[in-house]
């Protein structure tokens, strides 16, 4: 009993329809993941580009496709999150819990599609490695100082 009445004082959201929202925008990141894919592959069948314009292309697309990844899990986590955290605490570890298997991924993913090659590139993914791993640092901070 005192488990149900814990989940009704603690809400997630400051307004009820942002979750809508954050589900949304996670469901028009996979879309825009899928369309970015299907971009890259369209091109690679014209064979239209030099090699070394061809580089140059893959290594921007794949750093949007595995950004645009990342911002759907991102979003749909923090959703999901939402919907079955039952106090501030649990929310806040499991949003460090989040951001420590997606900075672990984001990690694999810089070295596995070759983000970590190119200048440009190599500055946004490790940009993004580092504020993911502050995030993730902070997130369990802010679970151990929770009610």
């Amino acid at each position: 009993m005192i488990y149900t009445e814990r989940l009704r004082d603690f809400t997630y959201w400051k307004r009820p329809w942002h979750k809508w929202f954050v589900l949304l925008a996670g469901i028009l990141q996979v879309v825009v993941l899928l369309l970015n894919i299907q971009e890259y592959q369209d091109i690679a069948k014209a064979e239209i580009l030099s090699s070394s314009a061809w580089e140059s292309y893959a290594a921007r697309q794949s750093l949007q496709c595995a950004i645009n990844g990342l911002t759907a899990a991102i979003f749909l986590g923090e959703f999901l999150i939402g919907i079955f955290a039952g106090s501030k605490r649990t929310a806040r570890m499991a949003e460090g819990v989040l951001l420590l298997v997606l900075t672990l991924l984001w990690g694999i993913a810089g070295f596995a599609l070759g983000l970590t090659t190119q200048g440009g590139t190599r500055v946004i993914w490790g940009l993004l490695l580092l504020t993911a791993l502050c995030g993730t640092i902070h997130a369990f901070w802010k679970s151990q100082n929770s009610e």
